[in-house]
């Protein structure tokens, strides 16, 4: 009892160092509006996916058609994506983000109201050109970061704090848009998803105190020519990125499917949330610690864990098991996420930093995509049992990836705790 009375004044002052490194963040100048503006827009983008799900489920009945739209404007975001963020890089997100919005509201407008009304085609034409038009404001915020903080280990603070949003939005998007989708009306998601989207995005835009500044329009042309987006530090982020994409495409259905198998369908939201909540935990202390290891040493053990959770889940293919895989790798999520960003800001020059935070976006997207489709196809053939394993190998992707930018030698311009372009 008396150790425990002896530790809690460490605990508090311990906490107060958290709260006190993260307030200090936020309390630069210009940091709180933009932060909040982004967290806006980002929840807005965390709603539209399964809200675009229902509102053309119910327009058309079909189950078939709100897959592929859905499906659709995920891979207009992921491929179309980065190249909407070179054009911000390159004439500044106050003149770019509110035209890509109204592109992005026009398309979303025309897919409810065509839906169930009109050929198939011209709603689900609508859906890719508002999935290819939707700006990125976790990219658009981690840009106005580089640029603000030039303290790496500030620097990683505020990644973090953006890693804990991405939790926090990626949480309640899903339940907000399926309120909005059954109490409501069946639009009503999508609705308030892209207002959410519109409004967060262009009041970030318009707070030019913190833009970066639009440098690839006046950089001479051999300059642009020599990419940064091709150093090995990113390339190998990217995949990093994409292995963290594969467990997170696989693991809704892995717990969908054995909860139904086990009647424990209504555990399915709560085991799914465990996620989240870990990463939420390792997010916040990742970003409050003094000092730590490298951002690719800390990629590489977090990747080891997040293949160490795939694992679990492979060894004891059943809910509790799968619980436990979601704890374990949930911890690993937020710190991969940050040290992603970190190594980004360290390794691509500011004429591409949107570019490059799209670019680690688009990766995840893609390794969601192929690893749902994968898993998919084994729950259907042979269950929980044999969708669990494979697992194991597409997360491999991002153990690999981290090995490999962690055994490079250690030159002082890939090192970021230095970024040799500021």
């Amino acid at each position: 009892m008396t150790t425990a009375r002896s530790l809690l004044p460490s605990i508090r002052g311990s906490f107060r160092s958290a709260t006190r490194r993260y307030g200090d963040v936020l309390r630069h100048p210009g940091a709180l509006p933009f932060f909040l503006a982004a967290a806006v827009a980002r929840l807005g983008v965390a709603m539209t996916g399964l809200a675009l799900l229902f509102t053309i489920h119910h327009a058309t009945g079909s189950f078939a058609t709100a897959g592929a739209a859905t499906g659709l404007f995920a891979l207009a975001e992921a491929t179309a994506g980065p190249q909407l963020a070179r054009v911000i890089d390159r004439w500044g997100q106050t003149a770019t983000v509110p035209a890509a919005v109204l592109v992005h509201l026009g398309a979303i407008a025309v897919a409810i109201t065509t839906a169930g009304h009109a050929p198939i085609w011209v709603t689900l034409a609508s859906v890719v050109v508002a999935g290819a038009a939707i700006p990125q404001p976790g990219a658009l915020s981690a840009a106005r970061w580089s640029g603000l903080l030039p303290d790496p280990l500030v620097l990683r603070t505020a990644f973090s704090l953006e890693a804990n949003v991405n939790d926090l939005v990626f949480l309640t998007g899903p339940i907000l848009a399926t309120l909005a989708g059954t109490l409501l009306l069946p639009a009503a998601g999508s609705a308030a998803a892209a207002t959410l989207v519109a409004a967060g995005c262009v009041v970030l835009s318009l707070q030019r105190r913190t833009a970066p500044e639009p440098r690839g329009a006046r950089e001479p042309t051999e300059a642009r020519g020599r990419s940064t987006l091709l150093a090995p530090p990113f390339l190998a982020t990217l995949g990093v990125n994409l292995g963290l994409g594969c467990f997170f495409g696989a693991v809704p259905l892995l717990v969908t499917a054995a909860a139904v198998a086990q009647g424990l369908q209504p555990l399915t939201g709560v085991v799914l949330a465990c996620s989240s909540a870990a990463s939420i935990v390792a997010g916040t202390l990742y970003g409050a610690v003094r000092s730590t290891p490298r951002p690719q040493t800390v990629q590489l053990a977090a990747a080891g864990l997040l293949v160490l959770a795939a694992l679990v889940g492979a060894v004891w293919p059943v809910l509790t098991g799968l619980t436990i895989m979601l704890v374990v790798g949930g911890a690993a999520i937020a710190p991969l996420l940050a040290s992603s960003s970190q190594i980004v800001q360290a390794s691509v020059a500011p004429a591409e930093l949107t570019q490059g935070f799209t670019w680690i976006n688009s990766a995840s997207a893609a390794g969601i995509a192929a690893s749902a489709a994968l898993t998919g196809v084994l729950l259907a053939g042979g269950g929980v049992g044999a969708a669990t394993p494979p697992l194991v190998i597409m997360t491999s992707v991002a153990l690999v990836c981290a090995a490999v930018a962690r055994a490079r030698p250690g030159r002082r311009r890939e090192d970021v705790s230095l970024n040799p372009h500021r």
